[in-house]
């Protein structure tokens, strides 16, 4: 297979147990993880921006929320170039299309084995995107949450793996950025190693041997420092490479697809005579050149409103044909059993918009109020009503509660003290 294979934030069995390299327990995770602010997708890139632009496609596995992966991507960019800036490098991450797809495999190492080099460089084209990022559910059989091969990344989505700078490790792996000194195999360059400032690492550090959510979010850099400490030396400089890279235009891997040049935009609306209570019908409309193919995914994001029991997530990517200007997608609406609703006759809110455009930019979003139905909330509120409390059976008259009483007392005593046992271990 014709490929050259970078392993990163991984582990094999036989290698030492770092934990950021490998798969780590679900206790170090933030409170109520993904916790994502709601974003507008079509914002990564600040208007007027001129400088090195990294297009990214994403392909993702169709068991993934789609607005799940919407949060996670929005995460990663932004920390991403949040790095940049705290480098002082002008650099930009760009997500310019997710695309669901399965793939073969069932972890990131054997996804990374069933392709070769070349294999998505046609699909990279269609959307003019420099870099590929394979995002997949991993089994963790191979103890690995990312690697990078050329110019792709394919890594692990998985809770153990939710690690809030792993693309931009990967991502800098494409960009040639290195390891700590010690975990770099083949010395190619001496001035391209991560580092350790006020007591964290920096991004791509391989020696994750800490809470993986606090961490220095930028590369190592003697120009930067934190806790009175240069987070770099001349020897550990991620940042000066990643600049010296970008700035090969002739070899930089951000430069060798060019990016689609915009030929018009689109505008979605409501069609209230062709929608009904639950199913909404939109209609996406384009202007411009309309001579050209062209697409744009149109998709929806939670605000208050609930998925999966308010209403169906949608991301759905629309194609234009050559002279076609107008298409329709539907957004679902859910009629829930009472079992299932939310007991609350209060309005929720999502949006609709649209985002990653080929060759398409986007206009406007739509906004939605849902609400339980009457007939629902009515059986809602009846099947959901508390169970009476049983009234206590009269006492006896025998203080000690007799045998029975005592030995529920040992018992229960028993299980508190096992309880404690376990969690202690």
């Amino acid at each position: 297979m014709n490929k050259i294979l970078i392993v990163s934030l991984s582990a094999l069995l036989s290698a030492p147990t770092f934990a950021g390299m490998q798969p780590f327990s679900a206790n170090n995770l933030p409170e109520n993880w993904p916790n994502y602010e709601i974003q507008n997708y079509n914002s990564q890139v600040e208007d007027g921006y001129d400088g090195p632009l990294s297009n990214i496609l994403v392909i993702y596995d169709p068991s993934i929320k789609p607005e799940q992966l919407n949060r996670y991507l929005m995460q990663q960019t932004a920390i991403a170039n949040k790095a940049h800036d705290i480098n002082n490098i002008k650099y930009r991450r760009n997500v310019v299309a997710a695309i669901p797809m399965k793939l073969e495999g069932d972890n990131v190492a054997e996804v990374a084995d069933s392709f070769s080099f070349g294999d998505f460089d046609e699909i990279r084209r269609k959307y003019g995107a420099s870099v590929v990022s394979l995002v997949i559910n991993s089994n963790l059989a191979d103890r690995q949450c990312g690697v990078q091969t050329s110019y792709h990344t394919v890594s692990a989505f998985n809770e153990s793996c939710s690690l809030p700078t792993l693309l931009a490790h990967e991502w800098g792996h494409v960009d040639r950025l290195g390891h700590e000194y010690e975990h770099t195999q083949s010395h190619f360059e001496d001035d391209n190693y991560a580092w350790r400032c006020g007591g964290k690492p920096t991004i791509m550090s391989a020696d994750l041997n800490y809470n993986q959510f606090d961490l220095n979010e930028f590369y190592s850099d003697p120009n930067v420092t934190r806790g009175g400490e240069a987070c770099g030396t001349v020897t550990a400089n991620n940042a000066k490479v990643l600049l010296e890279t970008i700035s090969q235009v002739r070899t930089a891997d951000w430069a060798q697809v060019p990016p689609l040049t915009k030929i018009g935009n689109v505008t979605i609306a409501l069609d209230e005579n062709q929608s009904s209570e639950f199913e909404k019908v939109i209609t996406v409309t384009r202007d411009g050149d309309v001579s050209q193919a062209a697409s744009i995914e149109v998709y929806s994001d939670a605000v208050t409103a609930v998925p999966a029991t308010d209403y169906q997530e949608l991301a759905k990517r629309v194609e234009f044909a050559p002279n076609e200007t107008t298409k329709t997608v539907s957004l679902q609406l859910v009629n829930p059993a009472p079992t299932d609703a939310i007991c609350d006759d209060g309005e929720r809110t999502l949006k609709l918009g649209t985002r990653w455009g080929e060759k398409l930019g986007s206009s406007n979003q739509l906004d939605f109020t849902v609400k339980t139905p009457e007939d629902t909330l009515a059986s809602c509120a009846k099947d959901k009503e508390p169970e009476p409390t049983p009234t206590p059976a009269p006492d006896n008259g025998n203080d000690g509660g007799g045998g029975g009483g005592g030995s529920t007392g040992l018992l229960s005593l028993f299980g508190l003290a096992l309880l404690l046992f376990r969690r202690r271990n």
